[in-house]
């Protein structure tokens, strides 16, 4: 078991073809993964800029619907002042 001493660590200055095709991997592989990165963040910011302008409506939309609600209230009034008028007229004249 003398003979199992541990290796030295090595380097070998040398380039081959297997280094050459190990970083052009590494290369592509990130440039993938930008362009990638690129497109999902596109669709990202187009699915915000729908959402904000449905937002944008539904806000529009809410704002008229309660106009109207407002409207129809105090048409709601009007009408409930008529009529206490008109039972108050009538108790009195009877």
């Amino acid at each position: 078991m003398a003979d199992m001493a541990p290796k030295k660590l090595t380097f070998d200055p040398t380039i081959n073809a297997g280094h050459i095709l190990t970083f052009l991997a590494m290369v592509v592989g990130l440039m993938t993964s930008y362009s990638l990165l690129d497109k999902r963040i596109g669709v990202l910011e187009e699915r915000s800029n729908t959402a904000i302008q449905q937002a944008t409506e539904r806000t529009t939309e809410q704002k008229d619907a309660i106009r109207e609600i407002k409207s129809d209230i105090k048409d709601v009034q009007r009408s409930l002042n008529e009529i206490s008028r008109a039972v108050l007229t009538n108790r009195r004249g009877n």
